[in-house]
């Protein structure tokens, strides 16, 4: 079970990071104060690297995969990176609304950029 300390929508710790999840190379979406935070484990620095580059992204139903959501780093061409999660990986209710999303990767704050929740 992943645990998250949190102080409004910032993360004060997790247990995330040491978790099978992670270690096999599996996101995280979690909510809390009304935002999204993603935490990207350390074996996908490229995951990082994209969302670093974007000044948006999306939630929504995943075409890539049935049944998942995906995050999109919003960065205006045709085929955005994207991270498809299993429903598993999400610690809450997906809720359609604009609010911000929180990138961690390796518990450090990557990008905070607003999001637009389609799911």
């Amino acid at each position: 079970m992943i645990s998250i300390g949190n102080s409004g929508e910032k993360i004060l710790n997790t247990n995330y990071w040491t978790s099978d999840a992670a270690l096999r190379g599996l996101c995280y979406l979690s909510g809390n104060a009304g935002h999204w935070r993603l935490l990207i484990p350390k074996s996908l620095p490229e995951a990082a690297s994209e969302f670093r580059k974007v000044k948006s992204a999306s939630i929504e139903p995943s075409v890539v995969i049935k049944g998942h959501v995906d995050v999109i780093a919003e960065d205006g061409s045709s085929s955005p990176y994207c991270i498809s999660l299993s429903r598993q990986m999400i610690d809450r209710a997906l809720v359609k609304k604009r609010c911000r999303l929180l990138v961690y990767s390796e518990g450090e704050l990557v990008t905070n950029i607003p999001v637009r929740v389609r799911a």
